[in-house]
């Protein structure tokens, strides 16, 4: 991929329903590629998505989607756009520079939009969130945020309990290579494969996380698992609070692959730990509290990480709309405390949508799309719509014929709160709680979805 300079404009004529679209698709000057589309009719001043897609650990080669939705929303007068980010995994560090970046590129070619709204899935979620309290855009009147992992930088606390749990379990029988000193539980940059896009599959995770076989026998005949596997299986299974396999080892990749290029990445933490175990309670597992190690972090990488990754909730008098799948075991469903913490009720509907078996973002296209429909009208004007009312737009979709079900929104759904799946940690190194509002900056749901599709066949 060359960078610094747009090399690549291709002009298209599509259609969709009921209008014709202009597509163009690009690389930007910091080297991420776009895509914008925009129906005919649209004028400076209009509605424009910015759709964010979820983690890829894949680097950028072509164009973005625009998401699952962008027929419906071109149709109905908007324009879409979307950046690949120049970061591959984790791409919180850039996602807003590479959003004023797009910005830019679609003023520069179609005029200044009135309005943005900010959509994604998964981390897209969560990029979609910051979005929404960012400076230097234009007027957010709503956010649509499905399966966000609005934790932010609480999600890795979660990977770092895993990767070190793990050693304290499979020691010698199963031993992970270690990186370079001081921070051995990071893999080194070279000790991860080029080729892991997609951390659901286990066909190219497994082969490259060989330990892990042997230590818990996860990929083979549960015949040839003996004792000692299915017991050292069951008790990180146990500690995470992961209960599908496929899941397990998807959350394993991630506390792995992703850990190391998180904290070793020159573009991300450049080699400083973020992380803290000290005085972190894992007594939920004796031999676990006993034998894990205990790290501190470095003040300026765990700030670094909380800047970048976490959202506040300052956003004006936006409204967000949110829908999470119940047994999501990779962005779990705990994620919706922070949004049910940070924004007034009458500026947040979060729902849950039940389900019979894990999934990640597998929401069906009535349920994204009566979502979607129910925030384009409350941002401008409707009343605020509730979990019931999510339910019966949704039915009435699938009854027109307009979207497949089924809807299975939930008005009665408890979630587990995020601290007993994740275990909070202290701060005894003293660091401050970042401000509010966010300070400007210094410097493929079958595209490219938080995990394309993990453990289902969703349509998001």
């Amino acid at each position: 991929m060359l960078r610094g300079i747009v090399v690549l404009l291709s002009l298209l004529v599509l259609s969709t329903a009921t209008a014709a679209t202009r597509q163009v698709d690009g690389i930007a000057p910091s080297g991420a590629w776009y895509r914008i589309a925009v129906p005919d009719g649209w004028a400076p001043g209009g509605a424009l998505v910015l759709y964010q897609h979820g983690f890829d650990f894949e680097q950028a080669h072509a164009a973005p989607d625009l998401g699952p939705l962008a027929d419906v929303m071109l149709a109905e007068g908007y324009a879409v756009a979307a950046t690949s980010y120049r970061q591959r995994g984790w791409a919180l560090f850039s996602a807003m520079r590479d959003n004023r970046e797009l910005l830019g590129l679609f003023g520069e070619r179609f005029g200044a939009p009135g309005e943005i709204v900010p959509f994604g899935g998964s981390m897209g979620g969560l990029v979609a969130l910051r979005l929404a309290e960012a400076r230097g855009f234009p007027p957010v009147k709503g956010a649509y945020a499905l399966c966000p992992a609005a934790a932010g930088s609480r999600l890795w606390d979660a990977a770092i309990d895993l990767r070190l749990a793990y050693d304290a379990v499979c020691g010698d029988a199963g031993a992970l290579p270690t990186g370079a000193e001081p921070l051995p539980w990071a893999f080194d940059l070279d000790m991860i494969p080029t080729d892991l896009g997609d951390l659901a599959d286990q066909a190219r995770v497994l082969p490259a996380l060989l330990p892990v076989i042997r230590c818990t026998g996860l990929g083979l005949p549960e015949g040839l698992r003996n004792g000692a596997m299915k017991r050292r299986l069951a008790r990180l299974m146990a500690f995470s609070g992961i209960t599908d396999e496929d899941f397990f080892i998807t959350n394993l990749a991630y506390s792995t692959f992703v850990l190391g290029d998180l904290v070793r990445a020159a573009d991300k933490l450049a080699g400083l730990n973020p992380f803290t175990t000290a005085g972190v309670d894992y007594g939920s597992d004796a031999d676990i509290e006993s034998s894990i190690a205990r790290i501190g972090p470095d003040p300026e990488a765990a700030i670094a990480l909380r800047l970048s990754s976490d959202f506040r909730g300052a956003i004006g008098t936006a409204k967000v709309l949110s829908i999470h799948t119940s047994r999501d075991q990779l962005v779990i469903p705990g994620n919706q405390d922070f949004l049910r913490a940070r924004l007034d009720a009458d500026q947040l509907t979060s729902a849950i949508v039940a389900e019979a078996a894990p999934s990640h973002c597998g929401f069906t296209p009535a349920e994204g799309l009566a979502g979607w429909e129910a925030l384009r009208a409350w941002k401008d004007g409707a009343p605020q719509p509730g979990v019931a009312d999510l339910q019966q737009a949704c039915d009435a979709l699938v009854a027109d014929g307009d979207a497949e079900g089924p809807c299975r929104f939930d008005p009665d759904a408890t979630i587990t709160p995020f601290d007993a799946m994740v275990r909070p940690r202290p701060d005894p190194w003293g660091i401050p709680a970042l401000p509010v509002p966010l300070p400007p900056p210094a410097l493929k749901l079958p595209h490219r979805s938080g995990s394309r599709g993990v453990h289902a066949t969703p349509a998001y």
